[in-house]
């Protein structure tokens, strides 16, 4: 790490196929060891967010498999500007939009922090658990989500910036 900051650039691709073949928590595992990787690098506060980042993205994955038979693809990049953590997985239409629908609210949500605050009141009135790994990310973790959907095949992105933000 130089007086600038790290200026150490990292990117792990990995692919895991097929999905119905996972014993045990990928999301977990790939959450603790990634980070671990980036820690011989960079800070503890750069590290969380990206266990924070691979765990949400991974586990939202597997709790959504379409095809038992397909692919996941996780891409990370780290530099002195980015964390950056992306997602690809088959997923139908309805799912794409059910994703986009949510990360388009967090985007143009005003206060992430208040409407995580409304969705947790929300959400414990009506007894529901789970569902909001997406809004952490951007209210807690202040991660910009970007999402697309290509040949079947949902993309979501985790970008968070380094300069200013460590």
């Amino acid at each position: 790490m130089n007086a600038s900051g790290p200026s150490t650039r990292v990117g792990v691709t990995l692919r895991v196929a097929p999905l119905g073949d996972i014993r045990g928590n990928l999301a977990t595992a790939l959450g603790e060891s990634l980070p671990a990787l980036l820690a011989m690098f960079y800070p503890p506060q750069i590290t969380k967010k990206a266990n924070v980042a691979v765990t949400e993205l991974i586990q939202n994955v597997i709790e959504n498999i379409v095809d038992p038979d397909s692919e996941l693809l996780l891409e990370l990049r780290v530099d002195g500007d980015v964390l950056e953590v992306q997602v690809r997985n088959k997923a139908t239409p309805d799912q794409y939009e059910a994703v986009r629908g949510r990360v388009d609210a967090l985007t143009q949500a005003a206060d992430p922090k208040r409407l995580l605050g409304e969705t947790l009141r929300a959400r414990r009135a009506d007894q529901l658990k789970g569902g909001l790994g997406l809004l952490r990310l951007v209210s807690e973790s202040r991660f910009r989500l970007a999402v697309r959907y290509e040949q079947e095949h949902l993309t979501v992105q985790a970008a968070f910036a380094l300069r200013g933000n460590i």
